[in-house]
């Protein structure tokens, strides 16, 4: 027993170094959070999330705060009534809740700060096969507002609809038109699949956003072009376009929008208020 007196305990050594592996893990957390009193003031794990289940390993949320979204069916959201032409289906609510879940809890919604209000987003590319799939999903549920930043009129009751219900595939022509309009300046589509001709994109590649486990690999690639300033240009009058990895597919002038975009009522909302203006008139944002 006594040629081991002179040796060192191996326990305390493993010990000491998978607690250094563990502090230093925990202050390694990718992303920041929203700055608006709804989120955490730094993402970290959350095992509990049930409808946000993406961000458990990193979020900017607790349980507590999306009570709301974990709802069902979901019927009000930070104010925000989703339900105003009915509950909405399932599979449509499964898009909202997804895309409200990526607001409240992802450590990388920060990266496209509103320039007018840190507390909200602006210009987040959304890939252009998340943006379809929601629009297939919601076309047969009905909306009364097209912009739902904007164009609601609130009163005690909350949001009230400023015009008639109709279908999404009314209000909406397609997938980009939900996407761009929708939540105000939020979200642009931008392309995620292979295009014909030279320049084409194959896959989540462009680095794109559908709000699935596959947006890892996606802020994977744009952290590693953080380096190049021309990656993002936010120098253009109103929301950034969103230039290489991915290309925002822009409307072409004079693209035939859905019937209830080209009455021109109060519902359309074709201009985009910034959240600027909600925040001074005191309405809510609905995520």
């Amino acid at each position: 027993m006594g040629i081991f007196k002179n040796c060192p305990k191996p326990l305390p050594l493993i010990v000491a170094y998978i607690l250094a592996s563990l502090i230093g893990r925990s202050g390694c957390q990718e992303g920041s959070c929203l700055q608006d009193g709804k989120h955490k003031a730094a993402p970290g794990p959350e095992r509990y999330l049930k409808e946000c289940a993406l961000y458990t390993d990193n979020a900017c949320c607790s349980r507590n705060d999306i009570q709301e979204i974990t709802a069902s069916p979901v019927s009000r959201v930070d104010g925000i009534s989703w339900d105003r032409c009915g509950a909405l289906s399932p599979s449509c609510q499964s898009f909202f809740k997804r895309v409200a879940c990526f607001q409240r809890c992802s450590p990388d919604a920060a990266r496209w700060p509103h320039p007018h209000s840190p507390a909200s987003i602006q210009g987040v590319p959304l890939c252009t096969s998340f943006c379809r799939d929601w629009f297939q999903a919601c076309k047969a549920d009905r909306t009364c507002a097209r912009n739902w930043v904007s164009d609601w009129k609130h009163g005690p009751q909350g949001n009230n609809c400023p015009g008639t219900c109709v279908t999404y595939q009314q209000m909406y022509q397609d997938g980009q038109d939900l996407c761009e309009s929708l939540w105000g300046d939020r979200f642009v589509s931008v392309e995620d699949e292979a295009q014909d001709g030279p320049g084409g994109t194959e896959g989540r590649s462009c680095g794109c956003l559908s709000l699935s486990p596959s947006d890892r690999e996606a802020m994977a690639a744009l952290r590693a072009q953080e380096g190049d300033p021309e990656e993002l240009d936010t120098t253009k009058t109103g929301r950034p376009e969103y230039r290489a990895p991915c290309r925002h597919n822009a409307r072409p002038q004079g693209a035939t929008l859905a019937p209830e975009a080209r009455r021109g009522g109060h519902n359309t909302g074709m201009h985009k208020r910034s959240l600027f203006m909600e925040d001074v008139e005191g309405s809510s944002s609905g995520l």
